[in-house]
Parts: structure tokens; C-alpha cells; sequence
């Protein structure tokens, strides 16, 4: 019946077609997700529903003005009520799940809407414009709204991801807690891409003071001020990026023998470091763990006046530990102009993007047909080769 009414009637339409959340119930029209602001001053999102008017299939112009809502009282975003279209507060239940609370009432200067998609579209605009002006985002038209509200490591809603209906795909990594070792140039890269996801919690460990050349090799900028105060990487990344979410824990020291069982309890880990000795232990430890880990490198050599190279990443998990005589163990080669902090940002931005690919494909936010678990761009040809 649904599908019929929205196929025989233009105005039932044109609210599907512009993204709008429509169903049926009960012979009333009901659309769900419509932002509006509380006394508190927060943006909540309501149903509006009114009884459809019908011939066999077809919808003629509605009968009455009135509609009813589901939601606290709406407020102008300074948290006043506003009454100038609420006409009382009434205990209306159309089902379980929908309950009207208020009874509204925006009459037209004709005194009767033409067709239900004027009638709605009214409301929606009378309900939504405070909220559009603490939250410009928000829309009651193809936004995820259910999960707009929902407790968040973010200080401020992801609302592109909201908008796209896409928040149960990144809800994917939400209970993740997630390593990063060595936040130099690639590492730093990796932070960055990670915090922008809904997990749980990014452990940053680098005992590493921030220095100029390291400025060169991260996203973003520093001001010469916060770089003269000498704070550790993982502290100035730390308050950089706790502007954006919560959950990002800093440890400034390097890991060894006495303090790799840190790792523990993680669900995964990205290793963004050169020194051997450390990386054989923190892989010896992850791999007896079960604790899956991808470890990314880049090598380059000086050819002429020109530097060629490659860039690596290899997948380790519990299932698959085949590529663990591809990660380089040895201390880098002395011909290697990575290993003497050349600023190829542009590369430990490629870098951290492979792993970052790697991981979310394992944890299926990527579709992915099998597993790529060593894969190298070589730069001077633009080719990768990998292997499964």
C-alpha cells in the first residue's frame, strides 16, 4: 500500500524524492526527523503526522491544517518556547512508538494547503530554521538523525556522515581501541586519518621531543611558539587533536621489553617506526598476542638528481603471519635519505593512507574480495605490487 500511494500521488512523491522520512500508519502520513531545539537549547529531531485524506488511491488536499508531533516543545535556538504555532500540548498516541505531544497549528492565508507535500514541508521549515541556526547542517532530507545525537568521542556531530546516511558503516571501528607507535612523519599522518573515526580510543607512544624537522613531515602547522616550548610529539598531538574528539591517550616513551605488554587489550595497531630492535620486539609481542598490526615503511635512494623509492606496508594478523620476513628488521641503510629526515610529507601521507586502507578494509568498511597483506608502491614507476 505504501509503494502504491507514494507511486499515484505527486505530493507524497516529491517528500520521498527530496529525502524526506516518509511512512504510513494508522491512514496517517508521518515523517519523521525533523530537527527542532529544545528549552536546553539542543537540537532534537521529532515526527510530525496528520490523517491523510484519500480517494481509492489518490490524495486530495488535506482536510484540516493541523498536525500532530512527537517531541518536547520546540524552541527558538535561545531556548524560548515558541508558541506562535503551537497550539496546545495533547496525549496523542498513533501507535507504541509514536506519541503526539503537541498539537500544531500553522494555517495558510488561503485557509487550506493545496497537497500534503506543501502541508508538511511547512512544518518542517517552521520546526527546523532554529535548529538550522545553531547547526546549519542539520536537515530533516536524507540525514541520519537517530544517530545524530547518539554519546559520541566527537565534541561536535560528524554530520557529513549523518547527512549521507553512512553512520551504521563507520560505526564499524565505534568500540576500537587503536595503537599507534612512532608519530613522526607517517605516524602523525595515520593519527590524523584515525581520529576522524568513531573509535574508541588512539594510544599514541613516542618518546620523541618535537622538532623542526618534524614539522615538515606532519598535517597541519605549527606555530613557532608551540614549537620553541619543545613538548613531546605525542603531547602536542594530544592537544591538537582532543579539539576534535575525545579518548586519545598519550604515552611519552618508547616502547622495549619492559613496557611493550602496553599494547595489550588493543584491537589494532599501526607500527610507523625505523629502529630494529624495537620493532622486533613489539612484533614478537603482537604476534604472540593475536593482536592484529600493520607496519609501514618507506625506503629512498638519491638516482642522479632525483630520488626514487618505494613504500610498504604489510599486514600482520592471527589468521595470516606470511609477510613477516617482508618487515625490515635490519638498521636503515646509510644510503637511505628517508633515514636522514628528507621532507617527502607527500609519502608519509601515502603511507599512512595504505594502512589506514588495510585496516578498514579488514574490519569491512571497505568491500573487499581478499586480503592484501604486503603491498609496495614504487615511486619512480607508479606501480604496486602486492601479494595475498
Amino acid at each position: 500500500m505504501s509503494t502504491q500511494l507514494i507511486d499515484h500521488n505527486q505530493d507524497l512523491k516529491r517528500l520521498v524524492d527530496e529525502g524526506y522520512n516518509v511512512s504510513f500508519v494508522k491512514d496517517n502520513l508521518v515523517v519523521k526527523g525533523i530537527p527542532y531545539v529544545n528549552k536546553d537549547k539542543k537540537v532534537l529531531f521529532g515526527t510530525i503526522f496528520c490523517p491523510l485524506t484519500l480517494s481509492g488511491l489518490n490524495t486530495v488536499a488535506p482536510q484540516d491544517h493541523t498536525v500532530r508531533f512527537a517531541g518536547e516543545h520546540p524552541c527558538d535556538q535561545f531556548g524560548n518556547e515558541d508558541k506562535s504555532y503551537v497550539n496546545s500540548q495533547s496525549h496523542y498516541p498513533l501507535n507504541q512508538d509514536i506519541v503526539g505531544n503537541y498539537y500544531f497549528s500553522a494555517k495558510p492565508p488561503s485557509g487550506q494547503y493545496p497537497d500534503f507535500y506543501t502541508k508538511i514541508l511547512k512544518y518542517a521549515n517552521l520546526l527546523s530554521a532554529p535548529a538550522k541556526s545553531i547547526d546549519s547542517s542539520v536537515t530533516a532530507q536524507n540525514f541520519d538523525f537517530e544517530d545524530y545525537n547518539n554519546e559520541s568521542v566527537f565534541l561536535y556531530p560528524d554530520t557529513n556522515t549523518a547527512r549521507a546516511g553512512l553512520s551504521h558503516i563507520a560505526n564499524k571501528f565505534k568500540e576500537q581501541k587503536i595503537a599507534i607507535v612512532g608519530l613522526g612523519g607517517t605516524g602523525s599522518f595515520i593519527l590524523d586519518f584515525v581520529s576522524k573515526t568513531p573509535v574508541k580510543q588512539i594510544s599514541l607512544f613516542d618518546g620523541d621531543t618535537l622538532f623542526n624537522h618534524n614539522v615538515f613531515r606532519m598535517p597541519g602547522a605549527v606555530a613557532i611558539d608551540e614549537l620553541q616550548q619543545k613538548p613531546s610529539k605525542v603531547a602536542f598531538l594530544k592537544s591538537k587533536y582532543d579539539q576534535l574528539r575525545n579518548g586519545i591517550i598519550a604515552h611519552e616513551e618508547y616502547l622495549d621489553e619492559s613496557n611493550v605488554h602496553m599494547l595489550g587489550e588493543h584491537d589494532f595497531v599501526f607500527l610507523a617506526l625505523d629502529l630494529a630492535e624495537p620493532k622486533r620486539i613489539i612484533t614478537e609481542y603482537l604476534t604472540k598476542t593475536n593482536i592484529p598490526f600493520v607496519d609501514l615503511g618507506i625506503g629512498l635512494t638519491v638516482v642522479g638528481d632525483s630520488i626514487r623509492g618505494t613504500v610498504r606496508k604489510t599486514l600482520i594478523t592471527p589468521d595470516n603471519s606470511s609477510s613477516l620476513n617482508k618487515i625490515a628488521m635490519g638498521q636503515a641503510a646509510d644510503d637511505d635519505v628517508y633515514a636522514q629526515n628528507i621532507q617527502i610529507s607527500e609519502l608519509n601521507a601515502l603511507n599512512a593512507v595504505m594502512g589506514i586502507v588495510t585496516w578498514k578494509k579488514m574490519f569491512g568498511f571497505y568491500l573487499s574480495d581478499e586480503t592484501i597483506y604486503h603491498s609496495t608502491f614504487i615511486l619512480d614507476e607508479e606501480a604496486v605490487s602486492h601479494a595475498t
